[in-house]
């Protein structure tokens, strides 16, 4: 009897550590999913437990287990999970704590009823008195937050700012913020000089994206992996955003970029960041891609629940050569907040901008990017975030006054414990050429951008699968290329 009821103790040992079994997973899984879709959208068919494992970034005195599993679902009702309106492929990464390539079956142009998906997903329970409670979907691999005090690789820019500084006999990183940020700027327009250069060379399409692990970064990747089989080269440059693509593009040193909807107007009038230099009268729109909401986060714990509330306190923007940033500052605006009446935090970026909020460095972060963005979901896993909600009045200003900006919901479960959905605005992402690129170039680009056989998500763009023919032209506040309405008009006719 004494061995019986040691073999049963070992046993219940030996499941507590594994953690929850397929039933609960299954049960936790569902309630996630109704969180976002109503119960007509999809049923989870089907949930193998793989295994688990510790997680070692649980809080000190707790324990938590990582639990993965495959999961089968079923369309029940034609459904386009690319939509810009409704929860889609962004709420199911989330809700299932996939990745772009643990989610299959998701159709470019829609699902009908009877689609099956499959998604290789993970979540995080914690150990809550002898049971396990689920925290929140373990996600795919994301770009990892340092620790407070923890270095990092020196990025190639700087590496080379260092080497010029001692070439030119100053100390290290330049005598001074001034002298460095000269350093770096001219480093950075000659990394794209001889990028775009060599990319030429090579009879390729150079692509002025954005900062590495960024969406556009992950979009111009994915879409050059979608272009090798078809023989077409795209070389996706590494920037600091939509404003440094448009001075790029401008200059001739990339043919293609990517940038803001909002922020290409003035690029192409010749206002806001762009006044000193006047109007681009060459630049053109060949398509609008994916939606760019505003996120405006602020930490779970603190007390602000409202924009206006920002008022006196330390707010990170984003760097100066991103298209967020000009965003970021009307949207204050919209709530009566001038750049004096903020403490401005400087030039971080978002991976830098959320380590600051987590570490209590800043009180508020804007960024305008697509959802859900890795960096932030890889912080809201681990750090308590607040979404604030733009003001309705606010909205219909910033609509009214920007064109290119349209109001827009952060869906309910976009994020790992954001339960209710957050209204905004966003903007549209689009691709942009000059009038040097022909029109048999341009035909060829948009026919293959929207080809239904891309594989987006395989190759790890959750926003290129939100493109779509009826949201082509959504946003356009440019001239659009002479080459891209007619191919435009002949793929939307071809698909009724």
């Amino acid at each position: 009897m004494k061995r019986i009821l040691l073999i049963v103790l070992a046993l219940l040992l030996t499941a507590c550590q594994r953690g929850p079994d397929a039933t609960q997973i299954e049960g936790d899984l569902r309630a996630r999913l109704a969180e976002a879709f109503s119960d007509d959208t999809m049923t989870l068919k089907r949930v193998e437990r793989l295994g688990s494992a510790n997680d070692a970034n649980a809080p000190a005195g707790e324990t938590r287990r990582i639990v993965y599993f495959n999961a089968e679902l079923a369309v029940e009702r034609d459904q386009d999970f690319g939509s810009w309106e409704a929860p889609g492929v962004a709420s199911m990464v989330s809700l299932l704590g996939t990745g772009p390539r643990g989610l299959a079956g998701i159709q470019s142009g829609g699902n009908t009823r009877g689609d099956i998906l499959t998604a290789r997903g993970s979540m995080i329970y914690r150990d809550a008195d002898g049971g396990w409670a689920p925290v929140v979907p373990q996600g795919y691999s994301a770009p990892r937050l340092p620790t407070t005090g923890e270095g990092a690789d020196m990025p190639q820019a700087d590496q080379l700012a260092v080497a010029i500084s001692t070439a030119l006999n100053l100390s290290p990183g330049g005598t001074s913020a001034a002298a460095r940020r000269i350093i770096n700027e001219e480093v950075a327009r000659s990394l794209g000089n001889i990028h775009g250069r060599i990319s030429r060379l090579e009879n390729g399409f150079p692509l002025a994206s954005g900062p590495d692990q960024g969406q556009y970064a992950r979009f111009a990747n994915a879409w050059s992996a979608n272009l090798v089989d078809v023989g077409i080269k795209l070389q996706p440059l590494i920037t600091t955003g939509g404003v440094e693509n448009l001075f790029l593009l401008r200059d001739d040193l990339t043919v293609l970029a990517l940038s803001q909807s909002d922020v290409v107007l003035e690029a192409f009038s010749g206002t806001g960041a762009f006044q000193e230099d006047g109007p681009n009268d060459r630049l053109r729109a060949l398509a609008s891609l994916f939606p760019e909401p505003m996120h405006v986060l602020v930490s779970d714990a603190g007390a602000i629940r409202t924009i206006a509330e920002l008022k006196g306190k330390r707010v990170s923007l984003g760097q100066t050569g991103s298209a967020s940033r000009q965003t970021a500052l009307a949207v204050l605006a919209a709530h009566g907040l001038g750049r004096n009446d903020i403490v401005d935090a400087g030039e971080l970026n978002l991976g830098e901008g959320l380590q600051a909020l987590r570490d209590g460095r800043i009180d508020a972060l804007l960024q305008v990017i697509g959802e859900p963005a890795d960096q932030i979901r890889a912080a809201a896993e681990r750090v308590g975030l607040r979404f604030l909600a733009l003001d309705e009045a606010a909205i219909e200003n910033l609509v009214a006054s920007r064109p290119g900006t349209f109001a827009h919901t952060l869906p309910a479960g976009t994020y790992p414990m954001q339960k209710d959905a957050v209204p905004t605005i966003a903007v549209s992402s689009m691709l942009l050429a000059n009038t040097s690129l022909t029109d048999a170039e341009v035909a060829v680009i948009i026919r293959q951008l929207f080809d239904p056989d891309n594989h987006w998500l395989q190759n790890g763009s959750i926003q290129g699968s939100q493109l779509s023919l009826g949201t082509a032209a959504r946003g356009l506040t440019i001239p659009i290329h002479s080459g891209a309405d007619p191919v435009l008009k002949d793929l939307s006719e071809s698909k009724r």
